[in-house]
Formats: C-alpha cells, structure tokens, sequence
C-alpha cells in the first residue's frame, strides 16, 4: 500500500496543475490506496490439510479526476488511472476527462460549491483531526501490522477448534469424525488524498479493520457451527481469533441431528445476525436520497411517517467508540457525521452524498416520493459519500455513493433472548441466514433467505431442539419483522454480513406469524 506522504504529494502537485488549465471551472482529484489482506483458513481431520493457506491480498492504487468546463457549468468528464501516481499520467487522464465530458443537466458542482436548497454552504476550511480512536487506527495497531499477526491469529483459531473438539467423549468421535474448518481472517486498510478547487488545502484520511469469520462441520453428526468477528484494533483481533474456533466447534457439536421441520408459518426470534441481514439487504437500500429518487425504497411516500415499531431506532454512526469502522472525511472531502435514519419507529433521515442531496431536493416529485410529512424535510446533508469497493475499503476507481459505516440498531424496553424465546413459547430461533434478496423488487419489501445453521427448535418456551442447517427458507416482508414485533432484544452485538460496506451492531427480534418453506434434503447438502 502507498504511503500516506506519497498520496499528499501527488495529489498537491496535480492541484498546482491543473489551477494552470484556463478551460476549467472546477476540478477535483482523489487519490486512494487500499490494500485487503486475507488469511483463509483450510481444516480437515481426514485428509491431509494446509490448515491455514497462503495469505492473499489485493491491492489498488490510482486517481479518479473529475473536471467542469468553463463553457457549461453542468458539463463534468471523469477518467481514472490506476497504478500510475505521476504528472504524465495526470495530464493522460485529463485529455481523456476532456475528450469524456458530458452535460448532466442534474449536476450541482462539485462538493464545496453549489448551495443545496435548506443546508448551509458547505465549508471551505481544512476539517479538524480524528478523534482518538480513529488516529490510533490510521498511526498504529492494525494500519502497521504485517503479515505475522495475520498467520497468528488464523493460527489460534485452527489451535482453538482442535482442542474444543477433541474434549468430545470418546463415543461421540466415531471411526470418522469429520471435523472440517473453513472461513478467515482479514485485514482491510487505507488511505485516500483528494486536492480540489473548492476547498482550501488537502483532505487525507487513513483506516483499517478487521473481519473473522468459521464455519465449522462435524460430519459425523451432520452438523454446522459458525462464529464471527470484526473490529479495529490488533488486540480485538487477537481477543476474537482466540475464541472463534473454539466458539464455532462448540456450536457444531450442540447442532448435531438437526431436525428437518415442515414448511408454515412460524412464530421466530431472530438472532442478531439475521436482522443485519435483512438490514444490510432490505432496509437500508431503502434508507437512502438515491432510493427515493428513484423510487425504488420500500417506504416510498413515508418519510417522517411510523415505518418500524415505536420500540425501534436506527443509525450511522462513524465516529462510534465501539465501531469497526473510523472516518472522519467522506469520500468527497466533506465531514463525515452521525446519521439517524430512525427514531422511536419513525422515519427522520437518509444517508446521502452531494450529488443525491441535491438531486433529491431539486425533484419535482419530490412531495410524491417522500410524502405528505417530508414536506417539511428542507434538505438532506451528504455526511456518507464514499467511493467503496468491497470490504469498505476505498476505491480509487469508484464511483461516490451513499453508504453507512457503524450501523447501529437500538431499543427502548429490550428484553433478554431468553426472555424473548419464552415469549414466543412454540417457534424457531433463527441464529443465522445466508441467500437474502429482494423478491418482487426494492420497493415491495419482500425477502427471501435461508436458514444456514446455528438455529433451534422453540418448545415451551426453550430451545428444544437443534434445526438442520439449510432446512428452511424464510419468504417474508421487512413488515413482519420489524412493524410489530412480539419483543424486542436488549443486547446490542456486533454482526458480520458478507461483502457489505457497513459494520452492524444489532439487536435479537421475537416475530410472529413468518412464513417458512421446507428445503428437501437432496437441495441442501452442507457446503
């Protein structure tokens, strides 16, 4: 990865250049460096194994330039480079940003310009430092970490798992007990530089965390148990890879003879994993200046109204003391601040970046797609455009969008999950899902997901019974998990869901009245 002082350097250079060029209005350069470092674990009890793999990584560098012409206020070309941090390749790149330009009659100017209707005019000034928890990340701990605390950890997650499984009694082994391992630990890390004409000096900006995540099989006893993880500190990441191949196994062993039961509907708690699921793929696509729109939210023509129970509160929060993820800047040079999308139940914000605000608030739509109350919402502040690849890390070659980071889901009046799975009385207690989608499009709300392990039958108001992994698909609408609750968890947990840029912490939910379908188990073969 680019040292920081070499993404200043370059980025302040190409501010002094492209000053010189007469035909342009504005222009914006941001440059960033990612790096994704991953230690992918490979177990098997019965045939020889590596245990831990090779370490991987992939790595981007390079610059994305955005200029306006002088002629047009509202023509803007873009070129990227990748690889490339010098002058020659700057100059390349504005010839092709020239020979690309177009007029988009929705563009407002580039951050730090255009007054968008009902928000003050974004500053000019260089924003202050991170707060301490983000200068710890970006100076020390995991930004400098090399590859030995990597191995390490994956390493104390094989060692954990080995000595959980070999405390099974003697008779539970069999002639092939099958123990296998799967999963990773990975280190994400950053750094971006944007210069532009509409601020004063240079924004820059370094970050890093981790994720862990196993995945373990008992073949023996035809079961799964997963653990994850994720933070921003090498300790935390010590801390957890100490635990999750233990946690995993322990998990496996309580799952084994799964049972299969018929399709119906179902009273359920929802673990916290699967309500950031459901979050992650349904309900903040939803939450977003972009989706309304485009008309493609699931609460569209509800803004300000009750869209979740009154119980139920959601936000985005960068600067969260416990968040795995630390920013102080946005993607485009401008603060990253909390974001609260809902509060008490009702709808009160969206995560946004410049372009959409503006897009947004100029709509003449506007009333229709918000709704009656969103009248009296004057504007929208672009506190969450980023330019993300996967992981959350920052791409050089993406495109700004609207994105959360520490995405917190609280409740008034929370009760414990045992407390909430002997509400439920007869039911399922879903611990983990994988496979979620929209069905029948964004806006209808409709999902669909599958019960992957780490769930339970509910008898008389206690887990009775574990559930076959990949037994059940769940085929439902956000409504029914989160309109009208039977309870509600007091316990916020961090969350892993796969590939998503935000970090969740979430609560567990006991739901009635859920729609399951049974999976034959020909279709659902452990993986």
């Amino acid at each position: 990865m680019r040292a920081a002082q070499e993404l200043k350097n370059f980025v302040r250079e190409a501010r002094a250049m492209l000053a010189r060029e007469r035909d342009l209005a504005e222009f914006e350069i941001y440059c960033a460096s990612a790096e994704h470092r991953v230690a992918r674990l490979a177990y098997t009890s019965d045939i020889p194994s590596r245990g831990v793999e090779e370490l991987k990584s992939h790595v981007a560098d390079g610059f994305t330039l955005r200029v306006v012409m002088r002629r047009d206020a509202r023509e803007i070309g873009v070129a990227t480079e990748a690889g490339d941090l010098s002058l020659e390749a700057l100059r390349a790149a504005l010839t092709r940003a020239r020979s690309a330009a177009l007029v988009d009659p929705h563009f407002p100017g580039l951050p730090g310009t255009a007054r968008l209707p009902g928000l003050p005019k974004v500053a000019n000034r260089t924003p202050s430092k991170p707060g301490p928890a983000a200068a710890d990340a970006a100076v020390g701990g995991l930004m400098r970490a090399g590859d030995a605390p990597l191995v390490e950890a994956a390493w104390r997650i094989v060692g954990g798992a080995l000595e959980a499984f070999t405390r099974l009694p003697t008779a539970a082994h069999d002639h092939r007990p099958g123990l296998v391992l799967g999963g990773d630990v990975s280190l994400m890390r950053d750094r971006m530089a944007l210069a532009s004409s509409n601020f004063d000096g240079l924004r820059t900006e370094a970050g890093a965390h981790f994720t862990c995540t196993v995945t373990a099989l008992v073949e023996s006893l035809g079961a799964k148990g997963t653990a994850s993880a994720l933070g921003a500190t090498l300790g935390g990441m010590r801390a957890a890879a100490a635990r999750a191949g233990r946690d995993a196994v322990l998990r496996a062993l309580a799952l084994g003879g799964g049972q299969r039961p018929p399709g119906g509907t179902y009273r359920v708690v929802f673990g916290p994993q699967p309500v950031a699921e459901i979050l992650n793929y349904m309900v903040v696509p939803s939450l977003s200046t972009g989706a309304f729109h485009a008309a493609s939210t699931a609460y569209h023509g509800r803004f300000g109204a009750q869209v979740m129970d009154e119980r139920l509160s959601l936000l985005d929060d960068p600067a969260a003391a416990r968040g795995a993820i630390h920013r102080g800047l946005t993607c485009e040079g401008l603060p990253a601040r909390r974001t609260i999308m809902i509060r008490d139940g009702r709808l009160v914000g969206l995560l946004s970046n410049f372009y959409d605000s503006h897009r947004l608030a100029t709509d003449e739509h506007r009333a229709e797609k918000l709704g009656p109350l969103g009248a009296e919402q004057t504007g929208f502040p672009p506190h969450s455009g980023y330019r993300l690849g996967e992981s959350a890390v920052r791409r050089f070659d993406a495109n700004p969008g609207s994105a959360a980071t520490n995405l917190t889901m609280r409740a008034r009046g929370g009760k414990s999950e045992r407390d909430l799975i002997r509400a439920v009385g007869e039911g399922i207690y879903v611990g983990r899902v994988w496979y979620t989608y929209p069905i029948n499009g964004q806006r209808a709300g409709d999902f669909t997901c599958t019960v992957s392990g780490d769930s339970y039958l509910i008898r008389k108001g206690v887990l009775a019974a574990p559930l076959a992994p990949n037994a059940l698909r769940i085929n439902a609408n956000i409504e029914q998990v989160f309109a009208h609750p039977l309870g509600v968890g007091n316990r916020t947990q961090p969350a892993l869901v796969w590939g998503a840029p935000e970090a969740y912490y979430t609560i567990a939910l006991a739901a009635g009245e859920i729609p399951f379908t049974a999976i034959e188990a020909s279709q659902s073969a452990m993986e």
